[in-house]
């Protein structure tokens, strides 16, 4: 079987925002890094995601859309969410690269303790936002070819 084309490894899901969207993102991320080869890093993205769906549906409307993003980018895996409002926005793009770098001022700024298991899961964490006042997405990646 011939590797996956960089075209085919993008995935955008629009899901309401309610509770079954976190285990409906989880069901796309798994299908999708194992239709590409990449079950190695399942484990670790099915943790950052359920921690970015669960943040994005409570802070938006059960009416209101999230949107899932999964891609490979510049040799990374690459998740993002995003919500459909609430929350403080970052001035600009805020990057965290550690577990190490994030204290309890920054954990209350962004939503509490879940990025601390997004963190020590991804190899990067930003947030960034939307053109939709007061929403964001959230996003973390994995770098890929790493020794685990």
């Amino acid at each position: 079987m011939s590797a996956p084309t960089t075209a085919r490894m993008l995935v955008i899901r629009d899901l309401l925002a309610t509770g079954a969207s976190v285990g409906l993102a989880r069901s796309v991320v798994s299908y999708s890094l194992r239709a590409w080869g990449l079950g190695r890093y399942e484990e670790r993205a099915l943790a950052i995601v359920s921690e970015l769906a669960t943040n994005a549906v409570a802070v938006s409307a059960p009416t209101d859309t999230v949107r899932l993003y999964l891609a490979i980018r510049r040799g990374c895996l690459v998740l993002g969410v995003s919500d459909a409002a609430g929350g403080r926005m970052p001035a600009q793009r805020t990057t965290v690269s550690c577990v190490k770098e994030i204290d309890e001022a920054e954990t209350a700024e962004f939503g509490g303790w879940g990025l601390m298991l997004v963190a020590a899961y991804a190899d990067e964490v930003w947030t960034e936002p939307t053109k939709d006042a007061g929403a964001k997405w959230v996003c973390a990646a994995i770098k890929l070819g790493v020794q685990e």
